[in-house]
């Protein structure tokens, strides 16, 4: 269902629904319910409250909708708010798939940990940020990550030996440089 939504096969996503929306629990019923309302301000109000009550890709669906819709009516910053909200918490879309092979401490010993300090629309603000920071010698670098077929620049700082001193590092960085920060694991 939430692959027809992505692909937005709103034909086939009709049909595959009619067939499975008593195995949906109620919010996920009203998500697809709403997505062929044709009163755009009533579905609004329906994807608000449910992404205050939900949580996980149906929230993070509702967020997906709500952006849309405040973009559209030109309130920029709330847009901006809930494109936050998304990139933050685009890992509950993101596929993973893994091979029946075993993983070893190794290979998780080798993980590095960044701070991802900023993401932007446009490559030019990432570079900008990212030799503010490389002046400052802190090591930077910039990961491309795709959310809703849209590319974003990332800023990704360099993290420490572990989670506690690269954690103590983001505090920092955000005490220093007023930036809001996710760590992440690579």
């Amino acid at each position: 269902m939430y692959q027809l939504y992505q692909e937005k096969n709103y034909n086939q996503l009709k049909e595959k629904y009619e067939k499975v929306k008593a195995n949906l629990s109620k919010a996920e019923q009203i998500f697809f319910d709403t997505i062929f309302i044709k009163d755009a301000e009533k579905a609004f109000q329906v994807y608000k409250d449910l992404f205050q009550d939900s949580n996980g890709k149906l929230k993070y669906y509702c967020g997906e909708r709500l952006k849309d819709f405040y973009y559209a009516k030109g309130y920029y910053s709330t847009a901006s708010d809930y494109e936050k909200y998304l990139v933050d918490n685009s890992h509950l879309i993101e596929e993973k798939s893994f091979s029946n092979a075993n993983y070893d401490s190794e290979i998780i010993d080798e993980e590095k940990l960044f701070i991802q300090v900023g993401a932007f629309g446009l490559k030019e603000n990432a570079k900008q940020m990212s030799d503010m920071l490389n002046t400052q010698k802190i090591k930077s670098k910039i990961k491309i990550r795709h959310v809703n077929n849209k590319d974003l620049f990332c800023v990704w700082v360099l993290g420490k030996e572990d989670f506690k001193q690269t954690l103590k590092l983001a505090d920092e960085l955000k005490q220093k440089y007023h930036l809001d920060y996710k760590i992440i694991k690579e």
